[in-house]
Parts: structure tokens; C-alpha cells; sequence
């Protein structure tokens, strides 16, 4: 493997046929002649806000994952579009505000009865909207959850290493990010933590990224504001898009106006 640090890993035959995606962190960990799972030196680096100090076996990788150096430890809500505004990206490592919402309604007609959709938008340019469609039993408070995943999906995707200030219009959302500040291992109403896929449930990722980094970023309640809105306005066409009410297509171009009319009005009052 090169420990260099670069975008990309290049691995030795032996490395890579003995690697793993780390069962604790997610970061590629390989076994030498200790017969003991280490993560190398160049990934302890790159990945050092999430790297774990003792590596345990998870699953193979795949070949993005080994180039990459790390392996995803979430799973990709099916009904899902995600892409920025190419006109609207910020300086690196500029300050990004990001506007995050739920929306939960009830699909009568079926089959999917019971949509999480959730979307952002952010003032680098960055949007994402998708909708999750797990059994009733799993999550529990859909529309708390929704609003909780729209942070969730926010903060896996838009870059680390820029200071982050999130705005929610649920004052839940708020409460439930200061009591995981503070420690506590509460989940939402009805939420379980049992995946027969194996992946982590996405509120416990969350939970345990504010325990672990109390100061990480701001949460904070805002009614009004143009990314809030238009975060909202991605919800609901995710909701659309999943019961196949609009296609595709529509569902991307109707995102990508809500988000360019928020960055318009970039500078408005935040409520």
C-alpha cells in the first residue's frame, strides 16, 4: 500500500486480498504478520476523526471501497437524487449553511404505505432528497424520523471539513441533538436498533457522532428561511417520486428549481 496521502490507495496483492471493512469504523483494515486487523498508517490519517483504535473484522470490500480506503457502513435510501448546483459552490473550507426537512404522509393506494421522505439544500450548492420505506415497527415516529434523516443524509454527504451550521423547522430535532451532546442514548418514540442487513441503524450513527463531538456543528430551529423552505419542498417531491407520482425526470428538475430558488435568495432573513 502507498502511505502516502493521496485521493486514491493503491494496495499490495497481499493487503488487498486480506482486507476488510473495519465492523467498528468503516475505514479498510488489513492483517500482516500479526495475524491482528490495523488500519495503515495513510487511512489512520486521512480518516482521523472516525478512525477506531481497534479494528474488528466486518465485511469484504469492494474495489471502490479499497481505492477510497473506506467502506460505507450505511445503506443508500432507494428513491434517492443527490447532486449540486455547479454555478453555486462555495471556497474550500468556507463556512456552509444547510436547510434539512422531513416529510411523512400516508400512501392510501400503495404499495409503499408508509414513505420517510426527507431532502436538503445547502448554501454550497449541495441537494439530496430520497425516501426510505422501512416496516412501520423499525422506525416509529415517522415524521420525527424523516426530519432526523434529512440531518442525517446532510451530514454524511456534504464535506467534513467545513464548519457546518444545520437549520431545522422541528424544534424536536433540536432537543433530541442536545440530549445526544449530552450523552444520552435515547432514540426516538418506537425507533428499534435490530437491521437484519447488518448496517448500523442511521439514528444510533447520528447519536453517537454528537456524543463523541459535542461541539461538532450548530442544530438550530428556523422558520422562514429560503433553504429551510426549499429542503421541505425536496421532501415532498421525494414522497412523490417514491409512490411514482412523478418520475424521475420531473422529480430531478423540480429539485433542482427549489434549490437554485433558495440560493436566490441567499442573504434573506433566517427567521
Amino acid at each position: 500500500m502507498n502511505d502516502g496521502y493521496a485521493l486514491t490507495v493503491t494496495w499490495a496483492s497481499d493487503d488487498a486480498a486480506d482486507a476488510t471493512v473495519c465492523g467498528e469504523c468503516g475505514v479498510i483494515a488489513v492483517r500482516r504478520d500479526s495475524q491482528v486487523w490495523q488500519h495503515p498508517a495513510a487511512l489512520r490519517e486521512r480518516f482521523s476523526r472516525d478512525v477506531c483504535a481497534q479494528p474488528r473484522s466486518g465485511r469484504p470490500p469492494k474495489q471502490r471501497e479499497l481505492t477510497f480506503g473506506r467502506g460505507s457502513q450505511v445503506r443508500k435510501d432507494k428513491y434517492s437524487l443527490r447532486s449540486p448546483l455547479a454555478d453555486a459552490a462555495t471556497a474550500p473550507g468556507a463556512a456552509i449553511t444547510v436547510g434539512c426537512s422531513g416529510f411523512y404522509k400516508v400512501n392510501t393506494k400503495g404499495p409503499i404505505f408508509h414513505p420517510i421522505s426527507w431532502g436538503y439544500v445547502a448554501d454550497n450548492g449541495e441537494w439530496a432528497l430520497g425516501t426510505a420505506t422501512q416496516p412501520k415497527g423499525v422506525v416509529g415516529d415517522r415524521a420525527l424520523g424523516a426530519d432526523l434523516r434529512a440531518v442525517f443524509w446532510a451530514l454524511e454527504h456534504l464535506p467534513a471539513e467545513n464548519s457546518l451550521t444545520v437549520l431545522t423547522s422541528s424544534q424536536e430535532v433540536v432537543d433530541f441533538i442536545d440530549k445526544w451532546r449530552a450523552g444520552s442514548d435515547e432514540m426516538p418514540p418506537g425507533y428499534t436498533l435490530e437491521r437484519d442487513s447488518g448496517f448500523q441503524p442511521k439514528m444510533l450513527m447520528l447519536a453517537q457522532q454528537f456524543a463523541a463531538d459535542p461541539d461538532w456543528l450548530q442544530v438550530r430551529q428556523a422558520s422562514g428561511n429560503r433553504l429551510q423552505l426549499a429542503a421541505r419542498a425536496l421532501a415532498q417531491t421525494a414522497r412523490l417520486y417514491a409512490i411514482k407520482e412523478i418520475a424521475k425526470d420531473a422529480a430531478y428538475e423540480a429539485a433542482e428549481g427549489h434549490a437554485r430558488w433558495a440560493l436566490e435568495g441567499r442573504g434573506h432573513s433566517e427567521g
